[in-house]
């Protein structure tokens, strides 16, 4: 944190650091939005399934007990 840019921060270090410098957790961390490029999810020719169009959810039948 330091030296560097941090990814991630834990709720206890986030509440020491309020804390400290008696101050709330927007004061300490910006956000901003960054237009990132969709992750390739298998090699070029590899056989794809989407399973959203492939699988279907059945129906749960609730049955009385007997």
């Amino acid at each position: 944190m330091v030296t560097q840019t941090s990814e991630r921060l834990s709720m206890p270090v986030l509440a020491a650091l309020c804390d400290i410098f008696d101050c709330t957790p927007a004061d300490l961390i910006a956000t901003r939005a960054e237009n990132v490029a969709p992750r390739k999810t298998a090699a070029a020719g590899a056989n794809v399934v989407d399973m959203a169009a492939t699988i279907r959810p059945k129906r749960a039948r609730i049955r009385p007990e007997r």
